[in-house]
């Protein structure tokens, strides 16, 4: 959302440094442009919080990529298949399978097991 933009919905008119919260908050949140204005406007107190809560979770889905590709390589590393499971339970069968391809890690039988049964769906 460009300035002009939160000015005309909100009404406000702020110097480019007052602007420059507005947009942090903004990009820091998955809220629509209408939909942040009216927080802003109405319930700034709220809007503080969906933005420390978006941030927050998704600090935390990097985290959880993360310690998931760990999981992978180290799985592959040790040939572990509890370490294989866990990574599964975390992402799911298809994203597992399809990082351990990017990786160019050699697929184990459980996992051509695995494919076969994903691609007869």
């Amino acid at each position: 959302m460009t300035q002009k933009e939160f000015e005309e919905r909100t009404g406000l008119k702020l110097s480019a440094d007052g602007y420059t919260e507005v947009e942090e908050c903004y990009m820091n949140t998955d809220l629509d442009k209408d939909a942040f204005c009216k927080l802003w406007m109405e319930n700034p107190t709220t809007l503080k919080e969906i933005e420390r809560k978006t941030v927050l979770v998704r600090e935390l889905y990097e985290e959880r990529k993360c310690l998931t590709n760990l999981l992978i390589d180290q799985a592959e590393k040790w040939s572990a298949s509890d370490l294989r499971e866990k990574a599964i339970a975390m992402i799911g069968e298809k994203e597992y399978l399809r990082r351990k391809i990017a990786k160019g890690y050699n697929l184990w039988d459980a996992d051509k097991k695995l494919l076969d049964e994903i691609l007869k769906k």
